[in-house]
């Protein structure tokens, strides 16, 4: 048992040890409180720009700078409707006011802990949607609102947090509304007629004290989970709990036991940077290793070719699920592959996998991966794509059927596996000739050549990065356009062309700073420092309101804790800090002048980059081997 335990803690140590990012905030830096303070006036019934005027009746309101208990919260509802209360040394105002009435009050005042009530009667069915309580600037996050949108619903934005309850309104008649933002509880909550009908839970403190903690949380959970035979299963890994009103027992989880790759590969996404390379050999073994005989041979019974796709949803023995596959045997088919529309032509898995491989051998240089795992699979996955579609009268692929991601169903020219085929030819050409071969080389160019132009569409007049050349059928909610960002850095910092990334990044027709969405890194990759820290904030605050451990995330899109959520925020932390293209290094491309942090983190070419940045300033930096600092780029060289 003494030798256990001093294994136990040794591996820990150096787990520890190599790799690390603290992140503070400074006194006069960004302010972290939960509801920023603005110099807007409070106004009643309407917007900032005099819009969203509420339909209807408003009676009594009023404002508290504290969050009132829910038995609190019902008294008021049991109050006449011109009753007013001025005894409480916290409460701001209470007012009978008619609609579109503006207030002046101390910004100061609603920068913490707040309670909003307030009497409405709405109008007319359909005219819903409109202001109840506004201080904040219209689309923005730098104040807060009470509002009935959409429709007859309750809505509370309060800084960054939103909480929406939807058709909770009957017109002309009236209702108690009120909602409390608590710091100190860690949650806001929204009431009608006296009850609590909604809550979600954040984290209380300084962002930057949230955002380091709840990286190195999720790297802790990821060491726990991702040592096994198997990959980290994204819906709850091995700490999946029991949760109130869903089937089953501790064991549920939603979207079941079988692999999802687009889902798969977030919490492995951070690893390299991390040092934590060995933690990916799993992923590698199962997709890499053990089922690319099945994807070759599946390929060649679907399609008479050569080479191997990887199917996105797959048991860890390589069946297709069967929901997803359908239920007639392939022997009576025409069309041999899944009947399910939502990943039938979705193939950006392999030149992930190919892409997520190339990365662990430039931070590892292991030839004998290289050569044994990473080559043979590159062979298989890029073989597929050059055999599988045809060419137009320019030689070009013409990548059709085929579908961008989950979200677009019709496609020609995907951007996802078109970006992918981009970085992986050019970075397999990359590798020293000694470590690979003649044909290989001339496999991969001619390859490249066949490529079409990544896709791109027309937005107000301006160029920007499209989802595929030709896309139609819209089912998800997926930005497949910005994989050129990431994860195949064809158009990112260092790289020409960014203006397109930001002109789709703007334009995205989806967003959102929660579960698998990769708005946060997209923005990282583009140099945008402070979207970046907004959108890792609001993630890095957003926990299972059921759990008490921190980094809990979810349900979201998928099951608690939600692995995909926390890849996320430390791929995004990460890359603020730290971007690699080939051999050069990226230093603060995206990190916010009045953050200070220190931090470890491993490059390619086994290298190692520890450092200090204080009050706008790089106060320290190592790097090993000290001949790689002439490939460091401090900042965003946009």
């Amino acid at each position: 048992m003494t030798q256990r335990k001093t294994r136990h803690d040794a591996w820990w140590g150096a787990f520890w040890e190599r790799s690390w990012i603290h992140v503070a905030g400074r006194e006069d830096g960004h302010a972290s409180k939960v509801i920023p303070a603005n110099n807007h006036p409070l106004r009643i019934g309407f917007d900032q720009q005099g819009k969203n005027v509420f339909q209807g009746e408003i009676a009594r309101t009023s404002v508290w700078r504290r969050a009132l208990t829910p038995g609190q919260v019902a008294s008021l509802a049991q109050q006449a409707r011109d009753r007013f209360d001025t005894d409480d040394p916290t409460l701001v105002g209470c007012w009978t006011v008619p609609p579109q009435t503006s207030l002046e009050v101390n910004p100061d005042d609603f920068t913490g802990a707040l309670t909003l009530e307030a009497w409405v009667k709405p109008g007319k069915a359909g005219a819903g949607g409109t202001r109840i309580f506004d201080k904040v600037t219209v689309g923005g996050a730098d104040g807060f609102l009470f509002d009935t949108h959409p429709g007859n619903s309750l809505r509370l934005i309060a800084g960054r947090q939103t909480l929406v309850c939807e058709d909770l309104l009957t017109p002309d008649r009236w209702h108690h509304v009120a909602a409390a933002v608590d710091p100190a509880g860690g949650c806001c909550r929204v009431y009608h007629n006296g009850k609590q009908v909604a809550e979600s839970a954040f984290e209380a403190g300084d962002d930057a004290y949230v955002v380091a903690r709840a990286y190195a949380l999720q790297r802790f959970m990821d060491a726990c989970v991702g040592r096994g035979p198997y990959p980290i299963k994204f819906n709850g890994s091995l700490f999946t709990v029991p949760a109130p009103g869903t089937p089953g027992d501790a064991d549920y989880r939603r979207w079941g036991p079988g692999y999802w790759w687009q889902n798969t590969r977030l919490p492995y996404l951070s690893m390299c940077a991390n040092g934590d390379q060995e933690l990916m050999l799993p992923l590698f073994n199962m997709y890499g290793r053990d089922l690319m005989p099945l994807f070759s041979s599946r390929t060649r019974a679907y399609f008479g070719h050569g080479g191997a796709y990887i199917p996105e949803c797959i048991y860890f023995w390589g069946a297709v699920f069967s929901e997803s596959y359908g239920w007639q045997p392939a022997s009576e088919r025409q069309d041999k592959l899944q009947a399910s529309g939502w990943h039938k032509w979705e193939w950006v898995s392999g030149p992930e996998l190919v892409w997520m491989m190339l990365d662990y051998y430039d931070h590892t240089l292991d030839e004998a991966f290289l050569r044994g795992r990473l080559l043979p699979a590159a062979h298989e996955i890029l073989t597929f794509f050059d055999e599988h579609y045809d060419t137009d009268a320019n030689g070009k692929l013409i990548m059709h059927p085929a579908q961008a991601v989950e979200t677009w169903w019709d496609c020609t020219n995907p951007m996802p596996e078109l970006a992918g085929l981009y970085g992986c030819t050019e970075r397999l050409l990359a590798l020293s000739e000694p470590l690979t071969s003649g044909t290989q080389r001339a496999f991969w160019r001619a390859l490249r050549d066949k490529l079409p132009p990544l896709p791109t569409r027309d937005v107000d007049g301006a160029e920007a990065l499209a989802p595929a050349t030709i896309f139609k059928h819209k089912s998800n909610c997926e930005n497949p356009e910005l994989y050129a960002v990431f994860p195949f850095r064809q158009i990112a910092i260092g790289r020409p062309q960014t203006e397109l990334g930001v002109k789709a990044l703007e334009h995205r027709w989806d967003r959102g700073h929660f579960g698998w969405r990769q708005d946060d890194i997209f923005m990282a990759y583009l140099g945008l420092a402070e979207q970046a820290r907004n959108g890792l904030v609001e993630r890095a605050r957003k926990r299972d309101s059921r759990s008490r451990f921190p980094a809990f995330w979810g349900p979201n899109y998928d099951w608690v804790p939600d692995q995909d959520h926390g890849g996320v925020l430390m791929k995004t932390l990460q890359s603020m800090i730290m971007q690699t293209d080939g051999d050069t290094v990226y230093l603060l491309p995206a990190w916010p002048e009045d953050w200070n942090v220190s931090f470890r983190l491993h490059a390619p070419g086994r290298t190692i980059l520890q450092g200090r940045y204080e009050n706008g300033k790089l106060t320290q930096l190592t790097v090993t081997p000290e001949s790689r600092r002439r490939d460091v780029v401090l900042g965003s060289p946009q």
